[in-house]
């Protein structure tokens, strides 16, 4: 007999549970009301990728229960505001990176400025694992080698 088919809205939901690495696949299934071969089913594959998040989480929220409400409040408020302007720095830092592909590159002198650019919204983006990726100078092609790849990354 074949497994009744769940909703994308389930399926999402099972896997937003797995990846936070806090339960089980019986566990899954038993909250969302399916079988356990339907949780290892679309599991299968799935690191549980957010799970170091929800230690973060859960240390951000043992670090402010120590203190009193203004500086939770203050503390909130920072918080918020430097993701805010991560947010907004990490945008510019791509359109950037966008417009600096699409700009005709004719010198070494303009590949060196793109990859200048690149590198750069890489920093803003990525702060904690910067971009190793050596950028070739090469004025003999349209895209040099290494820049493919940033380009493919960027244009989806």
């Amino acid at each position: 007999m074949a497994a009744k088919p769940i909703g994308r809205s389930v399926a999402a939901t099972i896997l937003a549970e797995w990846r936070t690495g806090e339960y089980s696949q019986q566990n899954i299934a038993d909250r969302n009301k399916v079988s356990k071969g339907v949780v290892n089913k679309l599991c299968k594959g799935i690191s549980q990728d957010t799970a170091i998040i929800v230690t973060a989480g859960i240390q951000y929220q043992q670090g402010l229960a120590v203190h009193d409400d203004r500086n939770v409040t203050a503390i909130t408020d920072i918080v918020d505001r430097k993701v805010m302007r991560r947010e907004i720095l990490s945008e510019m830092a791509m359109q950037n990176a966008t417009e600096s592909m699409s700009a005709p590159c004719e010198t070494q002198n303009d590949y060196r400025a793109r990859g200048d650019t690149i590198q750069k919204a890489v920093d803003v983006v990525d702060p904690i694992k910067p971009a190793q990726t050596a950028i070739q100078i090469n004025n003999t092609a349209n895209i040099p080698a290494g820049m493919a790849a940033i380009y493919a990354a960027l244009h989806g």
